[in-house]
């Protein structure tokens, strides 16, 4: 709720007011504590998400000192603190408080942005920090920047997690939520500058050296991710999350060989972990070492049985080695692990396609379709499961669907064309061809592989592709 230093007396110490209320309880013992003494006490558990002992702490503070002003606002804490928002709140308003006090103005902010009342509870929080001079308020900027995320003012979430970083309760969360700020308001080349001065600032911080690198993965550069993640792994050779994300990206960029001597690298220094092993796996599975990366899987997954990568791991090798029955048996425990992952569905609906089980392929592509309709993919995955079950008319429906979101994408023009010729309807076939090329020229070379003899012996569909060659050349 808030820093304890504010509210306490120079003379006054957490940790021994927390230490005597915790040898009280222990001991069962009777021991004095005035209400402001209980209130830190309380704050102190609050922070540590310790609810059972705020309650204890707020339960003492009301039965000795039911007159004291300070309960209603301990009252309205403990009820927060069980989810009771509205009741706090309304504990709080109904008390005869001096509303400018800074404890009462962040207890009611805090009801505030539980009831989701965003633009209440940051005005409560700014009148908080006037009282405090706006001085040592970083950590009320940082509550009120979460309010701004809520409401989706990237800005001022921005502006606020930046004042707040001083007091951040874990500085690798803080970079990432000012990362993802810049992120969504498309200004990270400022992040980038941002985050340099961060180590400009502090040259041997490894969270500023992996947001750093962060924000090259985010602008696609990760060559440049690597070159940042190295030196955050050189400052600190221990540091887990850093061989995490250099492995991540030596595989999208299909540096296998590397993956595989940097996550040796880190067993050197005991810095393994089941995330980094899938990885591990991963990179002797693109090698074609599939005997190793069964093994290294597993190993994984005693680590951690409950990790979607491995199972997904195991379930990508066997669908590789074409035995769908038992891919999709740990495909699915994967998806049930994490059910928002689409990597995992398309290969489930591919794997279900192969045993022909085309109708339990569809379920997983509607699954998609819920979770994701801008997503072209699931439109052609829909097409090519009513291809495989002869049903053309449903296949085009798919595509006719998938364009009504998505107007004019190639991909889906490009197979409702291909649907057209199939079906012996040139000119539909050739105009739809046609608003394709326009769109995206380069698509036809995919599309001419969907049947290359018999598209490409038409002449009528290469003219086609000619004219617009010559077209996309001047």
């Amino acid at each position: 709720m808030f820093d304890d230093d504010n509210f306490l007396d120079d003379d006054m110490d957490v940790n021994e007011l927390v230490d005597r209320f915790e040898n009280m309880v222990k001991e069962h013992q009777s021991c004095y504590f005035d209400a402001d003494e209980l209130n830190v006490i309380l704050e102190h558990y609050l922070q540590q998400n310790n609810i059972k002992k705020a309650n204890l702490a707020a339960d003492i503070a009301i039965k000795y000192h039911p007159n004291n002003p300070i309960i209603s606002i301990i009252k309205a804490k403990q009820l927060l603190a069980n989810s009771h928002a509205k009741e706090a709140l309304s504990t709080l308003k109904n008390a005869d408080l001096d509303r400018d006090d800074a404890d009462y103005l962040l207890t009611l902010a805090a009801c505030y942005s539980d009831l989701g009342e965003n633009k209440k509870a940051i005005k409560a929080y700014m009148k908080a920090a006037k009282e405090f001079d706006f001085k040592d308020c970083e950590d009320i900027y940082n509550f009120i920047a979460v309010e701004y995320e809520n409401l989706g003012d990237m800005e001022n979430a921005l502006k606020f997690f930046i004042l707040g970083i001083s007091k951040a309760e874990d500085i690798d969360n803080q970079y990432f939520e000012i990362r993802n700020c810049y992120s969504i308001l498309h200004k990270m080349d400022d992040g980038i500058e941002f985050f340099r001065k961060e180590i400009d600032r502090n040259p041997y911080s490894v969270p500023a050296w992996m947001a750093l690198g962060n924000c090259y993965v985010r602008l696609g550069q990760l060559e440049n991710a690597i070159d940042q993640f190295e030196y955050a792994l050189a400052i600190d050779p221990h540091y887990k999350k850093g061989y995490v994300d250099i492995s991540t990206a030596y595989n999208e960029l299909n540096r296998f060989k590397e993956t595989i001597e940097t996550v040796e690298d880190a067993m050197r220094y005991n810095a393994e972990s089941p995330l980094l092993l899938c990885l591990y796996g991963e990179a002797f599975a693109k090698t074609g070492n599939h005997e190793e990366a069964m093994k290294i899987y597993k190993k994984a997954m005693k680590m951690d049985e409950n990790l979607p990568e491995a199972y997904a791991g195991i379930g990508f090798l066997l669908s590789d080695e074409n035995n769908p029955k038992s891919a999709l048996k740990f495909l699915k425990h994967a998806h049930t692990l994490s059910p928002y992952n689409t990597d995992y569905m398309y290969v489930i609906i591919e794997e279900y396609n192969r045993l022909g089980e085309y109708d339990n392929a569809l379920k997983f592509v509607n699954e998609i379709l819920d979770l994701n309709p801008y997503d072209e993919n699931v439109y052609i995955s829909m097409m090519e499961c009513h291809v495989l079950k002869d049903d053309p008319e449903k296949a085009m429906e798919s595509l006719e669907r998938g364009l009504l979101i998505l107007p004019n994408n190639a991909a889906l023009l490009y197979r409702k064309a291909f649907l057209y010729f199939a079906q012996d309807q040139t000119e539909s076939g050739l105009l739809t061809l046609e608003m394709a090329l326009n769109q995206d020229y380069d698509g036809h070379i995919e599309f001419l592989s969907f049947d290359a003899e018999n598209l490409t012996s038409n002449p009528a569909i290469m003219d086609l592709i000619e004219e617009y060659r010559i077209k996309n050349k001047a």
